[in-house]
């Protein structure tokens, strides 16, 4: 195995404004991004399967209603 010892002068200096993330911070953004992305379809998807009464009734109400229906029509 062999080792690389760069040897800097001592004048060398990095400027602290101009730091920038690199590769490994753009595909940390990326992926957090696709991540946001994901949950907001996972979410539509739950939403749209939601029974939603527009009357407002509970679903006791409305299962109530449902077995009186059944009982009518007997």
């Amino acid at each position: 195995m062999s080792t690389a010892l760069t040897v800097l002068p001592a004048s060398t200096s990095v400027d602290s404004s101009w730091v920038a993330q690199g590769l490994l911070g753009f595909l940390v953004f990326i992926s957090l991004l696709a991540a946001v992305a994901l949950l907001y379809l996972s979410l539509r998807k739950q939403l749209r399967r939601i029974d939603f009464d527009p009357e407002g009734k509970s679903d006791a109400e409305r299962m109530r209603g449902r077995s009186a229906m059944d009982d009518d029509s007997r």
